[in-house]
């Protein structure tokens, strides 16, 4: 039975087997007799076991600052594309793998963190904030901490030591500079702007949460797209994983998310919902293969990516 739900957790996760097997043991240590033989039963698919083996996050606070990293991943994978050589085909996900722990902990695909401190950092622009009002880093010596000032909620991004945070923050700047943008960061308590761009705007909440715990699931599709609305998430990638073996795992009785079903359709997808919340899942027609070798040609001007460099003159 070990084997299986480490099976199932990292099909969700990403996780390695050194990260999922302790976990996974930890909690099959503390079950009673009688729910052991619920999570047998929901393995048969007669039983629900959810929340055990692939915990949600504990409170409102954490949801929200889960989602908001959710949201910014999707926006960062459009950076990775552009990566030279520039590919639709080539997987472009921020994340390798999520330990969905109470503070958990994300496993950065090589040259995600720059594009993903990006879409995060909040800046202050003349009559706007960029990135994620509200959002402030602590730094350790083999991590990033991510929270939200004021609030009681942290997300880990794991292996950044001091040479990776300023590979990063290089992209950063590059983007910055090309784009004639801010490099005004904000620090510190809520600014006034901060203040005023979430009262118009408030932060979403609903399952981008429990998606973000569960990014394993996307990673066999060159990129995942999403959009928010209130509780109400969209997702989309190119034709490869199948929406309704995505929707199954999402439901699955033992790593899927509590209460979650399907519900009335979504035009040309599969709509979801745990009761409160709701996700739209679809996919679009795929990238042409015979597209690449073009658009790995491309010489993008200064400003579209933060890998550009300045044209080489000869002498």
């Amino acid at each position: 039975m070990t084997d299986q739900l480490v099976d199932l957790r990292r099909s969700c996760t990403g996780e390695n087997l050194s990260q999922a097997v302790p976990a996974v043991r930890a909690v099959l240590h503390e079950l009673p007799d009688h729910r052991r033989e619920r999570v047998v039963a929901a393995l048969r698919g007669e039983a629900d076991a959810r929340g055990l083996f692939l915990p949600e996050a504990a409170t409102e606070a954490q949801r929200t600052l889960e989602c908001l990293v959710f949201q910014a991943a999707t926006e960062a994978g459009g950076h990775l594309q552009l990566r030279p050589p520039a590919s639709m085909l080539r997987p472009a996900h921020p994340f390798r793998a999520v330990e969905p722990h109470e503070v958990p902990r994300l496993h950065l695909a090589e040259h995600a963190l720059g594009p993903l401190l990006f879409e995060l950092l909040p800046r202050h622009e003349d009559a706007w904030v960029a990135g994620v009002a509200g959002l402030r880093v602590r730094r350790h010596p083999r991590s990033v901490e991510l929270r939200l000032a004021g609030v009681p909620a942290a997300v880990l991004l794991a292996g950044v030591d001091e040479r990776a945070w300023q590979v990063g923050m290089d992209y950063v700047r590059r983007l910055i500079k090309g784009r004639g943008l801010s490099d005004r960061f904000a620090e510190g308590p809520l600014s006034q702007a901060e203040r005023d761009q979430l009262a118009e705007f408030p932060r979403p909440g609903g399952l981008g949460s429990a998606l973000l715990r569960r990014y394993g699931l996307f990673t066999g599709a060159p990129w995942l797209r999403s959009w928010s609305h209130g509780a109400q998430w969209w997702l989309e990638w190119p034709e490869s994983l199948g929406v309704v073996g995505v929707a199954d795992r999402l439901r699955h009785p033992v790593v899927g998310v509590p209460g979650l079903r399907e519900t009335s359709g979504e035009a040309g997808g599969l709509r979801l919902t745990d009761g409160w919340y709701e996700l739209g899942l679809r996919e679009v027609a795929p990238p042409d293969p015979a597209n690449e070798e073009a658009l790995a040609a491309v010489e993008w001007p200064e400003g579209v990516t933060g890998w550009w460099e300045p044209p080489h003159v000869v002498g």
